[in-house]
């Protein structure tokens, strides 16, 4: 085999990764959440925390599409917080040489609040 081939076999196989970022969110939480300002008050705050949803494409057909909702849910369940904040979302798409991955990831600070019941005064 040719140095030519050679070099035309790995780039197919390297295949390519495609990046945007599709939103910056202040608050964000995957369902109603009623924050009070005593809640926020005694709140606690993680940083750097991340989740991700991902599907697969074969042959050019979506085997289904990432869930923004999903994502920030592992986010958050990653660390028992109840909303997000300061996040960031990013759509990732990579292809090889017969399919690739769709990729949502949400990065951001979570805060898990007081509860509402006791202990405020």
């Amino acid at each position: 085999m040719n140095k030519i081939g050679l070099a035309a076999i790995l780039m197919l196989l390297s295949g390519c990764t495609s990046t945007q970022r599709i939103a910056e969110l202040g608050v964000i939480s995957p369902e109603i959440t009623a924050v009070e300002a005593r809640q926020l008050q005694k709140a606690t705050v993680t940083k750097g925390v991340s989740g991700r949803d991902s599907t697969g494409v074969f042959l050019f057909f979506p085997q289904g599409y990432p869930n923004l909702e999903y994502a920030v849910r592992r986010a958050l369940d990653s660390v028992e917080a109840d909303i997000l904040v300061n996040a960031k979302a990013e759509y990732k798409s990579s292809w090889y040489l017969l399919g690739g991955e769709n990729t949502i990831t949400v990065k951001g600070d979570a805060v898990k609040l007081a509860p509402m019941f006791g202990g405020f005064e």
